[in-house]
């Protein structure tokens, strides 16, 4: 009776004009992530473009294969325990419900006893990725849910970083939310999106180690080679998984897949000098040290 009724409703709420049917769907969600939340027993936290898909994919395919359940469930996460109870109950964190818990003063209750992977990427790169996901590839809906720009057309990238509300001084106020609050709780562990691209066994083995699941070796490294870029990217050309997570939206646009580049301050090559030594101006001055982005020294780990 239930889904029935669930269809029923949202199809009700999808004939509704766009303000209405959006805040209507605001606070369903909100209340499903508080939810998901609470029961989780480990949850990721990442801010948009941040490589959190990807991570998706990785945990999934880990359990999943260590489990000999169906590879369909990829990369529905938060499905694994309830088809193996032995696994933990995992949780890919909204991100707009996240960013309300955040911003509050650290610890909060919601936080203070939960165990949180905190997802960081350089947030130029960041901001980056998301100018190309609203342009290139983000849904009319998805806008809207988000409060999302309609069309960015006429917004050069750099208008975009330094001026929208979506721009570089959102993610750095976001990133300096999580370490604040990851300092100050008694099980959270930090990595970073360059960590993954540039020590992948090791970055999935920390993480799989954070969750305390028990898996090998040879399962951490199965799971990184599953999920290569080069493999993702196929995949999303071939829209293997049958996920909107993983379907690219103009295949002859590279510049509109999920998985676009994978490259390390890839930023650098849409900028000249002198907007770089701005943007990085930024991150060096707002963003917290402990992120370890400073443009006078490379990303180190800091767990």
């Amino acid at each position: 009776m239930t889904l029935p009724l669930e269809r029923a409703a949202e199809t009700l709420v999808n004939i509704l004009p766009d303000g209405p049917r959006i805040a209507i769907k605001r606070k369903a969600r909100m209340l499903w992530e508080q939810k998901q939340f609470a029961r989780a027993d480990v949850s990721v936290i990442a801010h948009p473009k941040s490589g959190s898909t990807w991570l998706r994919f990785q945990l999934t395919r880990l359990y999943q294969r260590k489990h000999g359940l169906d590879v369909s469930v990829i990369p529905d996460v938060e499905r694994l325990h309830l088809l193996d109870p032995a696994i933990p109950q995992l949780y890919m964190a909204g991100y707009e419900f996240m960013k309300r818990v955040l911003a509050k003063p650290a610890p909060q209750a919601e936080l203070e006893t939960k165990a949180c992977v905190f997802l960081l990427r350089h947030p130029i790169d960041v901001t980056v990725s998301l100018y190309f996901h609203i342009q290139k590839h983000a849904e009319r809906e998805r806008k809207l849910f988000n409060d999302w720009p309609m069309d960015l057309s006429q917004t050069s990238m750099m208008d975009f970083i330094t001026t929208s509300p979506w721009g570089l001084m959102e993610a750095i106020g976001f990133y300096n939310n999580c370490l604040r609050h990851a300092e100050a709780m008694n099980r959270a562990y930090v990595i970073r999106y360059e960590d993954m691209l540039q020590h992948g066994f090791e970055s999935l083995s920390g993480i799989a180690s954070f969750i305390g699941h028990p898996v090998t070796a040879d399962d951490v490294r199965e799971a990184v080679d599953f999920t290569s870029f080069e493999r993702l990217r196929e995949a999303e050309l071939k829209n293997t998984f049958k996920t909107p997570r993983l379907n690219a939206a103009n295949p002859s646009d590279p510049n509109s897949f999920k998985v676009r580049r994978a490259k390390l301050n890839g930023y650098r090559d849409y900028f000249d000098a002198d907007q770089i030594i701005r943007l990085e101006a930024m991150v060096d001055q707002h963003l917290d040290p402990r992120a370890g982005y400073h443009s006078a020294k490379p990303a180190a780990q800091v767990n």
